[in-house]
C-alpha cells in the first residue's frame, strides 16, 4: 500500500514555503527599521556624530571663528597692462580698504599679461586671495607653490580700477 498523501504538499515544500515567508518578513522588517532610523536622524531626533550638528551649533561655530580681515592680507601689486600708474593707484585703493601693501611694481619681464587680472597665492595665502577676489570678481585666482602668505595681484589690459575708500577725516576736510 505505501504512504498515503493527504494534504497534496510534501513536507519539504511546506518547509521551503515557510522559510521564504520568514526571509521576506525579515527583509521587510529590516527595511522598515532602516527607514525609521533615517527619518528620525533627518528630523534631528537622534544625536549626530559631531560631523553635522543642529543649525544653532553651526551658527555658533561660525560666529566665534575669527574672520580674515584685510589688514591680515599682504598684497603685491604688479602692472602687467602697460598702462602707466595703474599699479600705484590700485595699491592706494587697496591700502584705503585696509590691505597691507608690500611691493608695487611693473610685472617681471616675461610675465604673461592676464586679460583682466590674476590673483596668485600659495597654500598659506588662499584665504587672503579669496578675500581679495571679492573686490575683483573677474580676476582669475591661481594657486602656486610659494610658502608665504602674500598674495600677488597682476593687473591686465582690461582691468577696471577701484576707487579708494574715503575716510571720515578726508570727508570733513573737503567740506
Amino acid at each position: 500500500m505505501g504512504y498515503v498523501r493527504t494534504a497534496g504538499m510534501s513536507t519539504a515544500a511546506r518547509r521551503r514555503r515557510r522559510r521564504a515567508a520568514l526571509v521576506l518578513t525579515a527583509l521587510v522588517a529590516l527595511l522598515a527599521a532602516v527607514g525609521l532610523y533615517a527619518f528620525a536622524y533627518y528630523q534631528g531626533w537622534l544625536p549626530g556624530d559631531g560631523a553635522s550638528g543642529s543649525d544653532t551649533d553651526q551658527v555658533t561655530a561660525t560666529a566665534t571663528a575669527p574672520a580674515l580681515q584685510p589688514s591680515d592680507v599682504t598684497v603685491n601689486v604688479y602692472n602687467a597692462s602697460g598702462a602707466v600708474g595703474v599699479a600705484g593707484r590700485t595699491s592706494e585703493a587697496l591700502a584705503s580698504r585696509g590691505y597691507s601693501i608690500d611691493a608695487v611694481d611693473n610685472a617681471p619681464a616675461g610675465t604673461e599679461a592676464p586679460q583682466v587680472a590674476e590673483i596668485r597665492h600659495g597654500p598659506a595665502g588662499a584665504e587672503g586671495a579669496r578675500l581679495l577676489s571679492s573686490l575683483f570678481p573677474e580676476a582669475v585666482v591661481v594657486a602656486d607653490e610659494r610658502e608665504d602668505d602674500e598674495v600677488d595681484l597682476y593687473i591686465g589690459a582690461e582691468f577696471e580700477e577701484i576707487e579708494p575708500v574715503a575716510t571720515d577725516d578726508s570727508a570733513t576736510a573737503t567740506e
